[in-house]
């Protein structure tokens, strides 16, 4: 029985269908739309353009704002054709065992499903295994057909991966046979069933280069520029020639959020290459995404842990296939016309017929260079597209309270990215809200970015035992500024086999002139010989410090005492980011205990502002010099007026009694 939606897939019939339903109706005001592309079609019938990067980037969001029209400006009916494979869904196993054996452990699955097998994923509390793994299927529990051999299963630092591929097969029964010469059984405690949902259309590479890269600590961040905007992506693939590695990624979009901005992660997963068991190196590059970002840039953190970072050859993003098809009467030149942020999505009648016009062989036409519109008007005289230029300079300021002020070094005009080195940190207030740049007397507006990065500072920990407790170890750790805002403390130990309480304080002393001790932070922390054990501990310091002096302490009991390493000091990344004209003049300052977060007009435009291309702006060395420093910061105007007066008056005072003769000495 023929669907009724649909008329009959004669050909024919189909021409006819889609000529009586070619154009729109509607009346359609091209130089509203402020860019065109150019359509040559060779010859009439079924077109299918394959839109690209610039068509994309030109383009709104979800597409909405395109349209196509003739050569005469009338407005040409389209499918706007996005492909999907039909959904796939995950579901429990009929039946789940597992059998200990002295040197591999065998898991049997009964799927209780017909359908085609995608993956199976396996489930296990192990926070830290690797392991070698052979897949079977079989329809009678007897007779099994191998899959493959040799594959990986693990959880290390973050890296996970417990699926394994069924390349869409049917089986009643599928077997995991686990060698565990590496180390004890590690217990899986349950699978789940991936179901083919079909083949999906083959992604479409996109334009990608990587423009920066930076480590971090514990972290190597890429920043992804693409060919346009608005990209439908579906995977992201890193290339990389190192013979062994597991990693974590994390892909990310910036965005402006309560006048700040962050991240937004939209993607992640691992990335791997490991030989097991003599078995052929198995490598998965790949991540799979499903997100259009509004801008053209991608944030991709590779974390590392205490590996060393990965050499990266290169990034390539792909995107979901995705093109545009309308009937054309006559061969000639069509227009693609685009950006044009008040048009919403039209609805077509053509929709009735996108099976048939999916199926229908179709002539593939690439659209022209992307050029403006002649004669653009937009309907509105305020969109999206005619937003202000990003504001330059703010309101003067007097800086009479900002203790700190220190050049800053910029190469060239434009947008700038300035990171706050650990001696602004440090005197700067925990909110950031006693920044300011500064060009002459005027505030230049800012976005304060904080992007979850962070840096390290290798210290070295000084034995200061104390006498009136022998059993006790401490070390003293000087930070190189005072109140240095420190995200957490990872120490280090070479000895194999201990158990210990750790605490980590700073001496302070209060108004009365006593001394108490802060503690900010607390853990235990045990190491054995066993392979695999880290000799480092992580100690989180949800408070800052107020000195720069910190404590490590532990109590050995009646054990010997243990071996402290170097001390890694973690701080968090804080960027301003800005617009200037010109790079010579301007100034960073900072240290103002009553000074409110400033609100500029700039986040209105901030997305576009923190997306644009940067440059590095760097703070002055040697921090804030005396010459630098603000004497009357902090004073209040009345005092300081009256002072200044009293002064005055006592030089004046001098001066006249100087002047005056003096009395006659008697004889």
């Amino acid at each position: 029985m023929k669907n009724p939606r649909h008329p009959s897939r004669n050909p024919l019939a189909l021409l006819a269908a889609l000529l009586t339903t070619a154009f729109a109706p509607a009346a359609l005001i091209p130089t509203e739309w402020s860019h065109r592309q150019t359509l040559t079609v060779a010859a009439p019938g079924l077109v299918r353009v394959d839109l690209t990067a610039a068509s994309f980037d030109a383009a709104g969001p979800r597409q909405e704002d395109l349209r196509v029209i003739d050569s005469t400006g009338r407005e040409v009916a389209f499918l706007l054709d996005r492909p999907t494979a039909s959904a796939a869904h995950t579901v429990r196993p009929e039946a789940f065992a597992m059998k200990l054996g002295t040197e591999s452990s065998v898991l049997t699955i009964k799927t209780g499903t017909h359908d085609a097998l995608a993956s199976l994923t396996l489930e296990t509390p192990s926070p830290y295994f690797l392991r070698a793994a052979r897949l079977e299927i079989s329809d009678d529990n007897e007779n099994w057909t191998m899959l493959d051999q040799g594959l990986p299963l693990f959880r290390q630092w973050g890296a996970v991966k417990l699926d394994l591929s069924l390349g869409g097969h049917h089986a009643a029964y599928v077997r995991v046979t686990i060698v565990d010469g590496r180390g004890p059984s590690v217990p899986f405690t349950g699978a789940r069933l991936r179901l083919d949902g079909g083949q999906p259309s083959a992604p479409v590479p996109v334009g990608t280069r990587v423009a920066s890269r930076e480590e971090f600590a514990g972290e190597t961040v890429l920043s992804l520029a693409l060919d346009g905007r608005h990209v439908p992506l579906a995977a992201l693939e890193l290339a990389t020639q190192e013979p062994l590695f597991m990693r974590r990624v994390t892909v990310a979009v910036r965005e402006f959020r309560d006048g700040i901005s962050s991240e937004r992660a939209i993607g992640e997963g691992t990335i791997y290459r490991v030989a097991l068991d003599g078995s052929p190196a198995r490598a998965q590059l790949e991540l799979p995404l499903d997100c259009t970002p509004l801008t053209r840039e991608l944030l991709v953190h590779i974390h590392n842990g205490d590996s060393p970072p990965l050499a990266i050859a290169g990034v390539q993003a792909k995107r979901r296939p995705m093109d545009l098809r309308f009937m054309a009467p006559a061969a000639g030149n069509y227009t693609l016309l685009l950006d044009n942020p008040q048009a919403t999505a039209p609805h077509y009648d053509l929709a009735l017929f996108a099976g048939e016009m999916r199926d229908a062989h179709a002539m593939p036409v690439t659209p022209g260079e992307l050029e403006p519109m002649p004669g653009y008007r937009p309907r509105e005289s305020l969109s999206a597209a005619s937003l202000p230029e990003v504001p330059l300079t703010g309101a003067p300021l007097d800086t009479k309270n900002w203790s700190h002020r220190r050049p800053l070094q910029i190469t060239r005009a434009g947008v700038q990215e300035l990171e706050l080195d650990v001696a602004t940190l440090a005197a700067a207030r925990s909110d950031y809200a006693d920044l300011r740049v500064l060009h002459g007397e005027n505030q230049i507006p800012f976005v304060l970015e904080r992007p979850g990065l962070a840096r390290a500072l290798t210290l070295t920990p000084v034995s200061a035992p104390d006498a009136k407790r022998p059993g006790v170890s401490v070390w003293q750790l000087r930070l190189p500024h005072t109140g240095l805002p420190l995200q957490r403390l990872t120490l280090t130990s070479g000895t194999l086999l201990f158990q210990r309480e750790f605490r980590i304080y700073e001496k302070l002393t209060g108004t009365d002139g006593r001394h108490y001790v802060n503690t900010l932070g607390t853990g235990a922390w045990s190491r054995t010989p066993e392979a695999g054990t880290p000799e480092t501990r992580n100690f989180d310091l949800p408070d800052r410090p107020r000195t720069d002096t910190l404590l490590i302490e532990t109590d050995n009991g009646d054990n010997p005492p243990i071996a402290l390493g170097a001390v890694r000091a973690v701080y968090p990344v804080v960027r301003l980011v800005f617009k200037v004209a010109e790079p010579d003049g301007f100034l960073l300052a900072y240290d103002n205990p009553t000074a409110s977060a400033p609100h500029y007009d700039l986040s209105l435009v901030a997305a576009r502002l923190l997306t644009a291309p940067r440059n590095v702006a760097q703070l002055a060395a040697g921090g804030a010099t005396a010459g630098d420093r603000n004497p009357f910061a902090g004073l209040n105007g009345g005092y300081l007026f009256w002072g200044t007066l009293a002064l005055v008056v006592v030089v004046l005072l001098v001066v006249v009694a100087k002047l005056l003769p003096k009395p006659p000495t008697g004889e």
